[in-house]
């Protein structure tokens, strides 16, 4: 049977989607990589950072205490915490060396970490070490969308067929608003998370040219151009601003 030209239209496009998807799949080369070059640098905060803002805390105060927002760390030396840093444009490459398994705690009204950086495919346990309940709720563009509520000092288990593709997600408990908390799923192993003084560091690259993404939960996303030679080590610094 013939297909009308605005389904066929519609197949098409979905087809092409599903190809593009998987030609994106980041392949690790046996062996690794040879003669790669390396990318280190800070993630500097452009200006005076404001103060620590204190939270809203409207719920079990007498167990949750006083709250303030990570939404922005920054460290005495200007440098942002938290920052996720990736070369973008490789196929295939190194081997991951993410951990195979997560922890993510409720400890003291607070999700730990705030910002977890996870390969596709990686299981876990969330955990609620607090004598009080809680809600993990995870909000997501079609990679894991969950709302259970978890009684004090229990556990849930999270499968790694469940965080199959890269993306970003949010997390966030119903019951205290001011928690929240990011779940970043890279797309390769040359993705990194910056430390307390903004410094982040990725090694064996191919060499090329690629683009250098950064993504920050209040500063949100950029991204640039960079070249990485063989066997040498670029250095990047790279200011954001509110």
């Amino acid at each position: 049977m013939k297909l009308p030209y605005r389904s066929m239209l519609l197949f098409c496009s979905a087809l092409l989607v599903i190809t593009q998807v998987q030609a994106a799949k980041y392949k690790e080369v046996e062996g690794g990589v040879s003669n790669g070059g390396s990318l280190s640098g800070s993630i500097m905060f452009d200006g005076t950072p404001p103060p620590a803002k204190e939270l809203n805390v409207d719920t079990d105060a007498e167990h949750c205490g006083k709250q303030y927002s990570e939404n922005l760390i920054v460290g005495k030396s200007g440098g942002i915490k938290n920052a996720v840093v990736s070369v973008s444009g490789i196929a295939s490459g190194k081997a991951w060396q993410f951990p195979a398994n997560f922890t993510f705690d409720q400890h003291g009204c607070v999700f730990k970490p705030h910002v977890m950086l996870l390969k596709p495919k990686t299981g876990g346990e969330v955990l609620n070490s607090d004598p009080i309940g809680h809600n993990v709720h995870t909000i997501s563009k079609g990679i894991f969308n969950v709302n259970k509520k978890m009684k004090a000092n229990t556990e849930m288990q999270v499968k790694k067929t469940k965080l199959r593709k890269p993306g970003v997600i949010r997390v966030k408990c119903d019951l205290h608003s001011w928690m929240s908390a990011w779940w970043y799923i890279a797309e390769s192993p040359y993705t990194a998370l910056t430390d307390e003084n903004g410094n982040f560091s990725i090694g064996d690259i191919p060499p090329g040219t690629y683009q250098l993404k950064i993504w920050h939960e209040k500063l949100g996303e950029s991204e640039q151009t960079i070249t990485i030679e063989a066997g040498s080590e670029a250095k990047k610094n790279v200011s954001l601003k509110l």
